[in-house]
């Protein structure tokens, strides 16, 4: 009687073995599973974060853009010849009589 006992009990342990290794597994396929939901869910937030940051520059553009031409046809071509501003599209230099005589000028000497 108890031989069958011990090889009963022979028997159950390489079952116990394969219960425990699956177990194992199954609590690091849980563990991994949850890693990853939690990445996931922080990639939303961050994208999220950044769409509205995103959002709000892009506002903030659209209102400095609003104000340069605001300020920029509030500029007269009278305006601009007298303060000296010469337009982009020449390719003159200002002459020195456009300039305020009372700045001086450093110029760099070979």
């Amino acid at each position: 009687m108890l031989k069958k006992k011990e090889k009963r009990i022979n028997n159950r342990e390489p079952l116990k073995i394969w219960f425990w290794s699956l177990v194992t597994v199954f609590v690091l396929c849980l563990f991994s599973y949850g890693y990853c939901v939690r990445a996931a869910i922080v990639n939303i937030v961050e994208r999220q974060n950044i769409e509205n940051e995103l959002s709000i520059l892009n506002s903030k553009v659209t209102d400095l853009e609003s104000e340069y031409i605001k300020v920029k046809n509030d500029i007269t071509l009278e305006t601009a010849n007298n303060l000296g501003f010469v337009p982009a599209t020449t390719n003159k230099f200002v002459s020195k009589s456009v300039k305020n005589p009372g700045l001086s000028v450093v110029l760099p000497r070979n």
